[in-house]
């Protein structure tokens, strides 16, 4: 599976449309393997504005890995989330991205206030509702 993805990903970088194949890398979402995950998550970035409605199905992988017990996979999963940048996309993000800012680990903290940054280039607003600047004040204060 990992070799069929690679290809994909090389095809996608010298500017072959794959879009097609969006649903079966999807599926691919969810495994063990970081180095398959993270070839997967940069074509869901890549190809998650031309479908948006295919792109909620990779949504619920997001929240899981943003729960993983591996601070590698939580931060790759909010800041993966945070590069879709698809509007409806952005509402799945905050609870995620809650959590990754109070995250015992330091490099998904610091993941998640970038994250923060990304998220009010999309929706202003939103950042403001959820206190977003509170906790990344709270951050910086130590």
């Amino acid at each position: 599976m990992k070799t069929a993805i690679k290809r994909v990903i090389a095809a996608m970088t010298v500017g072959k449309d794959v879009c097609t194949l969006f649903a079966d890398v999807v599926n691919c979402m969810q495994t063990n393997d970081l180095e398959l995950k993270k070839l997967v998550y940069l074509y869901v970035i890549n190809y998650a504005r031309s479908n948006p409605d295919l792109a909620i199905l990779a949504v619920n992988t997001f929240v899981k890995d943003s729960q993983d017990s591996s601070p590698l996979i939580r931060a790759l999963a909010v800041r993966t989330m945070g590069c879709i940048r698809v509007p409806r996309i952005v509402e799945y993000l905050c609870d995620p991205l809650q959590l990754a800012l109070q995250d015992t680990d330091s490099y998904v903290r610091k993941t998640a206030a970038v994250c923060v940054a990304k998220l009010y280039s999309i929706n202003p607003d939103l950042v403001a509702e959820r206190g977003f600047f509170g906790r990344l004040k709270e951050i910086s204060e130590g």
